[in-house]
């Protein structure tokens, strides 16, 4: 059974190895996560799915101050655990988190060719607004993709 928690620091050295695995092109280093967790709990926050014991996925969002949209830093999941709803469930809670914060829309960037993902985040109501060139690197290109919120 997927269950989901708060991620930790504890976890960066997972998050660090599947990174590697999911975005070869462009992982984050360990170094970009521990920059990253020293905003939690203040301006980021980051969870993980776990079967069993295992991480099988992240993802993190940054909010910097209440009015300002929030930034979708990064989503993964591991292939043998795709289509199962658990992006979406991230979604869902790293957009709960952004809504608590005062965050008025949400930001993301994904892989052009990464169709999938794009059509998750279309369904939740994401509308590409540009295309970033070579945001990835040398001819990987990424939409910019946005979603206005309803803040309570």
């Amino acid at each position: 059974m997927i269950a989901y928690r708060e991620a930790s620091a504890l976890d960066i050295p997972v998050l660090t190895s599947m990174e590697k695995t999911l975005f070869p092109e462009s992982p984050w280093s360990t170094a970009q996560f521990k920059e990253e967790f020293a905003g939690v709990p203040r301006t980021r926050y980051f969870c993980v799915a776990i079967d069993g014991e295992n991480i099988i996925g992240y993802a993190g969002v940054m909010v910097i101050a209440p009015g300002v949209e929030a930034d979708i830093l990064t989503v993964g999941v591991l292939d043998t655990y795709r289509k199962q709803g658990i992006g979406r469930a991230f979604m869902d809670q790293i957009e709960a988190w952004s809504v608590q914060r005062g965050a008025p829309a949400m930001m993301l960037e994904v892989d052009v060719e990464n169709i999938a993902a794009v059509a998750l985040y279309e369904s939740l109501g994401y509308s590409k607004i540009s295309t970033r060139k070579d945001y990835y690197g040398p001819s990987l290109d990424a939409f910019v993709m946005r979603k206005e919120l309803v803040n309570p």
